[in-house]
């Protein structure tokens, strides 16, 4: 009986040790050879998860801002499309001609909302303060020099 009890434990030795290789050979896998595989599988259901979401508080907003979220919602859809045009392309997801108009597809729809961009940053609480980076009021002189992201240098040459 204790042969049989050491034997079986060997067995469930070796079992374990080899489901743990295995798990380490998976994981190996997975954070080294298709990290990137990982990362896009993740971002391509968050894009979705953003774009349904999207979708139906639109469909819930006032009816006088839903022309505007609708161009914000398709300048979103554009700019996934083109910052992922090369997976569409070769899966045949998208047609080259449609590819090729994003671009203007992208510049047509910020002409469009550009005059509503004060107005939705006010919508969206972004404040004065926010908008007035340093780059924002005078970016030739912001970067005339390194000044890897300190505001005191800015501000000191802004006040001479």
């Amino acid at each position: 009986s204790s042969g049989i009890n050491a034997e079986y434990g060997q067995k469930m030795r070796v079992s374990m040790k080899d489901k743990a290789a295995a798990r380490a050979a998976r994981f190996e896998k997975w954070s080294t050879q298709e990290q990137d595989l990982v990362q896009a599988a993740g971002r391509a259901y968050s894009d979705k998860l953003i774009s349904d979401m999207c979708h139906e508080k639109i469909g819930l907003a006032d009816p006088s801002i839903q022309p505007v979220l609708k161009k914000l919602y398709n300048l979103y859809l554009v700019t996934v499309l083109q910052e992922n045009i090369g997976f569409f392309l070769s899966n045949n997801l998208i047609s080259r001609k449609a590819a090729a108009g994003l671009r203007n597809d992208f510049d047509d729809l910020v002409k469009d909302i550009a005059p509503d961009s004060l107005a939705l940053a006010d919508g969206f609480g972004i404040t004065d303060e926010m908008l007035s980076a340093p780059i924002a009021r005078d970016w030739e002189l912001y970067n005339s020099y390194d000044n890897a992201g300190e505001m005191e240098k800015f501000e000191d040459m802004i006040r001479s």
